[in-house]
């Protein structure tokens, strides 16, 4: 055995809020077939959008000590349930929520297609923060609603891939509290057949249109899952929807798009309005519209009159952040022009356009030349579309990985993004996204990050 790669895996990390989960013999196969790991790990995710990238592919899931997991799911559904009533105090209307939180028509196209009433209803029912830890407590970045996501269909690839290469992987998933995405969703959908008194169906509509997206396993995995447990799903594209016989009736519908982007790339929505006339959209275009990272801005400022619990939730865990304009802020003590602060404190902050998702058009500043930053921030000051987010310093994380060029395993210090998922106002498991990096970066696919299981 490698007794420095032993050494090296089985340290904790920093500020122990990091497991481990390898026995000797785990890190005995790692040591002598690391390579083999990582072409599992790249044949369960095939078909998938977001493959590791071709030198360094995971191959140990990341493992947060249940007592910092804990803090960090009860936070995340404690974030997910405040959001939905504080922007829910403000309007009854989701049209009019969405010109309060800086989206246009064309961002949520199908807004209402199944009446104001199903929007608030089922805005918040699938969410996923993004997080990242600080001395050992939960710092919200932002919170993303719906189901154009990824993340779930790589949790179940991965934890399957995990379970063929680690014996104790089995053990560690199912201790008491720990979740599945999957899970979580199958029993949100069956309840909602219940409650309705409607069959046990999902249909699950997207498009091989998609720009990421080239393989139509990415879209069967969940209803071959659902099938598995007693549910009839498949999946449609949106023409083969739309063309549907009127007796077929589909209970629940999993729109795994995003409308605006539709309609950006010319699809058609037809298919698609009238799943949200005649379904269940578990996370309507009202979603997309709680996923405005304005809506963090105003609970930072104390826009909303907050219960005890509620305020201290806020206090502990969302940054400092702000809209972005020529408007007075206070920081640090001080009141001062919000562009003024931008420019000033350029190393601290991160800039957010309020409607992105996916980490486009997000600018790290001290990792931005100073004239770009000050030319991004003077149109983004003018524009009224973006924040300005205190840079989080999180707490380190290092990943191994199967270096191709090595030929063996690596240990790198990692950016990262944690994704918790709250289904039905309930955790359902944690993804991760990371990127090797020693100091805090813009954690995305197209920046060469990496998918992983959280445990």
């Amino acid at each position: 055995m490698n007794d420095k790669l032993n050494t090296r895996i089985r340290e904790s990390a920093m500020l122990d809020i990091w497991d481990e989960i390898s026995t000797d013999e785990e890190v005995a196969y790692l040591t002598e077939h690391s390579a083999e790991a990582a072409e599992r790990m790249v044949a369960h995710m095939r078909g998938l959008p977001f493959l590791p990238g071709p030198r360094l592919t995971p191959v140990r899931p990341v493992v947060l000590r249940d007592e910092v997991r804990i803090r960090m799911e009860e936070a995340s559904a404690g974030l997910v349930k405040l959001i939905e009533r504080a922007c829910w105090s403000l309007t009854d209307d989701p049209a009019v929520l969405r010109d309060m939180v800086g989206l246009s028509e064309n961002q949520v196209p199908l807004l209402n297609a199944g009446g104001p009433a199903a929007e608030r209803e089922r805005a918040g029912l699938l969410a996923r923060p993004d997080v990242v830890i600080q001395q050992g407590r939960p710092k919200f970045l932002e919170c993303n609603f719906g189901t154009a996501d990824a993340g779930p269909t790589a949790a179940h690839q991965l934890t399957a891939a995990y379970a063929s290469m680690y014996r104790t992987f089995d053990e560690r998933r199912r201790r008491p509290g720990a979740h599945e995405p999957f899970v979580g969703r199958m029993e949100l959908f069956n309840r909602l057949c219940i409650e309705q008194g409607l069959p046990r169906n999902v249909a699950v509509l997207g498009t091989l249109r998609e720009e990421n997206v080239d393989d139509s396993r990415y879209f069967n995995i969940e209803p071959e899952y659902l099938r598995s447990h007693g549910f009839e799903s498949r999946f449609f594209e949106p023409e083969e929807f739309a063309r549907c016989n009127p007796d077929d009736k589909w209970s629940v519908v999993i729109n795994a798009f995003i409308s605006g982007e539709w309609r950006r790339m010319g699809i058609p929505l037809a298919g698609a309005r009238r799943a949200y006339e005649t379904a269940l959209v578990a996370s309507p275009d009202s979603g997309r519209v709680l996923s405005s990272k304005l809506i963090l801005a105003w609970l930072s400022e104390g826009k909303f009159k907050l219960s005890a619990d509620d305020a201290a939730l806020v206090d502990e865990s969302i940054p400092w952040t702000r809209l972005l304009g020529s408007h007075s802020v206070v920081h640090q003590g001080r009141e001062q022009s919000a562009s003024e602060l931008a420019l000033r404190q350029r190393e601290n902050l991160v800039l957010k356009p309020i409607g992105a998702f996916g980490g486009h058009g997000v600018l790290l500043g001290r990792h931005t030349d100073p004239e770009e930053w000050r030319s991004k921030v003077k149109t983004a000051a003018s524009d009224g579309g973006h924040i300005i987010q205190e840079l989080v310093e999180s707490d380190h994380l290092a990943a191994d990985f199967h270096d191709a060029h090595a030929g063996k395993v690596v240990r790198h210090q990692v950016s990262y993004v944690l994704g918790p998922y709250i289904v039905g106002g309930k955790p359902s498991g944690y993804m991760v996204r990371h990127a090797p990096s020693a100091s805090p970066s813009i954690v995305n696919f197209d920046r060469g990050a990496s998918f992983n299981l959280g445990i």
